[in-house]
Order: structure tokens, then sequence, then C-alpha cells
């Protein structure tokens, strides 16, 4: 597996550097430029500076999403009413056209850090509502019914049963939602950002600087992996209960 990916990242190396080779920079840049940028970024300390920002706007985003989907797909899942009511709009909600409701939200709420916060805060939760949902649909309903009868009541199975049982798939998708956070932080920071990955692609294309947007992008895809693995990896040592199998 580590050399079949070994092999892939050789191969889009060579072909990147064919590319650029024959190409004007202003539309491919080469990897030896981007790398020295990227070297350069990380002396000078500003692409630390940039990773910061960006992360601390996707946290802050992805906590508020998940705080307020769990809680949700909880009512929806012990409540026939509630599911009634809010499953045909959570079913649709992922195919909502996030990037539409940029303008509006700098009518609403100016160019500041909060349009910033609750644009991310869109952008995860119309995926992270519906991801959690099917978290707590996986809940076995047989192990419900064991717990009403050994006696407990129907709050007690939520957070003695389903809370629990659910957390992982719950946390695995809080992983998935930085990921979609980084897929967006470009549109966010395009808009009175001092700082910030999507800052630099923003400023580094209105100046015909392709090798630092090339470089933004990559360290963007770099990130989300490394986080997504190592998050995943935590996930499975606290729960290790729940992945036994695995």
């Amino acid at each position: 597996m580590v050399l079949k990916r070994l092999l892939l990242f050789i191969s889009i190396l060579i072909v990147w550097g064919i590319a650029a080779k024959h190409t004007n920079p202003l539309f491919v840049p080469s990897p030896r430029s981007v790398l020295r940028n990227l070297i350069l970024m990380l002396q000078n300390g500003q692409l630390f500076k940039a990773i910061e920002y960006s992360f601390l706007r996707i946290t802050v985003a992805t906590i508020l999403s998940g705080a307020i989907s769990f809680p949700i797909a909880l009512l929806i899942y012990n409540s026939n009413l509630a599911k009634d009511i809010l499953n045909p709009v959570i079913s649709v909600m992922r195919y909502i056209p996030v990037t539409a409701f940029y303008p509006l939200l700098i009518m609403w709420f100016g160019i500041d850090e909060l349009m910033k916060i609750v644009f991310l805060f869109i952008a995860t939760f119309v995926y992270m509502m519906p991801s959690v949902v099917l978290c707590l649909e996986e809940v076995s309903q047989d192990l419900i019914e064991t717990g009403l009868t050994i006696g407990m009541n129907k709050l007690q199975t939520i957070f003695r049963i389903q809370i629990p049982v659910s957390l992982p798939s719950v946390l695995n998708s809080f992983i998935m939602m930085y990921g979609i956070g980084f897929t967006y932080i470009a549109v966010t920071e395009t808009i009175n950002a001092k700082y910030g990955l999507g800052y630099i692609i923003q400023q580094s294309s209105s100046r015909g600087r392709t090798d630092l947007v090339f470089m933004a992008i990559i360290v963007i895809m770099v990130i989300s992996v490394l986080f997504d693995f190592s998050a995943k990896k935590l996930v499975k040592h606290v729960f290790k209960w729940r992945y036994v199998n695995d």
C-alpha cells in the first residue's frame, strides 16, 4: 500500500514537471518553484500564521456545527413528529449551494470574522447534520429495547446507550467536516482577511503568482489528509471496543 502511494506521488511529480516545462509558468508553475516558496514561507513564519488563522476559523465553525447537529439528530431519533417534520429538510441539505449564501452573509453580517465563521458553519452543517442522523440510525433498536426492559427510562437510554454507541461514528463525521471546511476556506478568506490560506490564494492569484496558489492548495490538501488520518487513528484508539474487528 505504501509503495503504491509512493509510486503515485512520484508519477504525479513527473507529470507535473513535464507539464510545467512545456507550459507558461503563469498557468502551471514548476514543482521546484512551489517548493522554494514553501520553504521561504516556512522560514519567515507566514505559512504558520496562515495555517493558524484558517485552522481556528474552521475549528470554531465545526464545533458549532457539531454542537447543534447532534442534539437535533437525537431529537429526530427519539421523536416521530420531529422525524416527520425535519427529515425532508435534512435529506436535501447536502444539495444546498453553500457559496450562494456568501453575498447574502456579507449583507447580513458585514465582512468581519463573524461572517466568515457563519459561512463555514453553514458549509459544515449542511453535511454534518445528515451524517449525524445516519450515525444515530446505526444504533440498534434491540439495544434500546433491552435498556427499557431492564428498567431504564427514555432519557437514560439516550445518555447510556444512544450517545456512547453513536459517538465514535459521530466523531468520524466531525473529523470529515474539517476537510470540508478546508475546501471552503479559500472562499471564506477572500474578503477582508489579513491572514489565512485562502487569503494567500486570493492575493497570489490577483498578482499572477500561480506558484503561491499551488503551494497554498497543496498545503490545504496535506493538512486535510494528515488531520483526517491522525484524528481517525485517535478515535480508533480511544474507542477500541468499537473497532475490535477492524
